[in-house]
């Protein structure tokens, strides 16, 4: 038998003191802050063994989220593996965003522009499902009527559904939200999600995409090459080919509904410029907005759209 600290002083030159809590953390299956607070407990043999063999994987680079199985992000903690990305807490802004800027917020309960519409809140590229269920779960704890609501997710990935499916069920949101299998927007598009009382529905789409370059993703840390999905990394195209796709689809169905759209998009701080470009040629009238993350880097492009012939209520 050895105490935490025994452990913490015998691996700490393996691995990061903070990884080695973590790691500590989970397999006695106590809070981090236990780690801190009982230096003296005692893991048994068969926890030990478990210990180093997890302290193994992590020396040669595997990402702890994908040795624990688990990932926090937003305060909830969210199952994954090696077919979803890594929730980053970058991420969480476009949560509190979107969160912001619905009606049940009590900023904007009284908003002429929300009034009396149906408010749809589409997941681009779902992954584990932190995005969508994050919003859901806040939502669901609001206490505020949310009957307006429609929950939706896709992914091209069939794995990743699966993870987030499973994380949906964790959260207990599992019938709030509606999970397809297809290429960003194809699948609402395909299911007549979108043919309903034009200008009362209002879009809300999040997307967190593959947008690094070539050059970024050669430069990543060999954690994330290696083990981390590259098709939810990297994109062509300066790695704007996802959302440049995204913007197509957009394009098609905006006009042909009548629909009020907000976007709500992960970059990489250098594409602001190019972006915005970009969102000029195919929504010429929308109205751009880009916001810095807490390092003061440019993380979130939010971009409203309106159809020319629509009225607003």
């Amino acid at each position: 038998m050895s105490t935490i600290k025994n452990l913490q002083q015998k691996y700490f030159s393996k691995i990061s003191p903070l990884d080695l809590e973590i790691l500590i953390s989970h397999t006695i299956g106590k809070p981090k802050e236990f780690i801190l607070t009982h230096p003296e407990f005692e893991l048994d043999e068969l926890k030990i063994k478990n210990l180093k063999f997890k302290i193994a994987r992590r020396a040669k680079g595997e990402p702890v989220a994908y040795i624990t199985g688990c990932k926090e992000f937003y305060g909830l903690d969210f199952k994954v593996n090696k077919n979803v990305l890594i929730p980053r807490p970058e991420t969480e802004q476009i949560v509190e965003l979107v969160i912001s800027n619905l009606p049940a917020c009590p900023v904007d309960r009284q908003s002429v522009i929300w009034k009396n519409k149906k408010i749809v809140i589409i997941d681009i590229g779902t992954g584990s499902g932190n995005i969508i269920i994050s919003i859901a779960k806040w939502l669901k704890k609001s206490k505020l009527p949310i009957t307006n609501y429609q929950l939706l997710a896709s992914d091209i990935s069939s794995k990743s559904l699966r993870v987030a499916k499973q994380n949906a069920k964790k959260h207990k949101v599992e019938n709030k939200i509606k999970f397809l299998q297809g290429d960003l927007l194809k699948p609402f598009v395909k299911n007549k999600i979108f043919k309903i009382q034009n200008s009362k529905f209002k879009i809300l789409i999040t997307a967190n995409l593959p947008y690094l370059s070539r050059k970024i993703y050669d430069s990543t840390p060999a954690d994330v090459k290696k083990y981390e999905p590259k098709f939810a990394l990297y994109s062509p195209k300066n790695g704007l080919e996802h959302y440049e796709k995204l913007f197509k689809q957009i394009k098609i169905i905006i006009p042909c509904y009548m629909l009020h759209a907000t976007c709500y998009m992960e970059i990489s701080p250098e594409q602001k410029n190019k972006l915005a470009k970009l969102i000029k040629n195919y929504f010429p009238q929308s109205k751009t907005v880009f916001h810095k993350d807490l390092a003061e880097k440019w993380r979130v492009c939010e971009i409203n759209i309106t159809p020319k012939k629509s009225v607003l209520v």
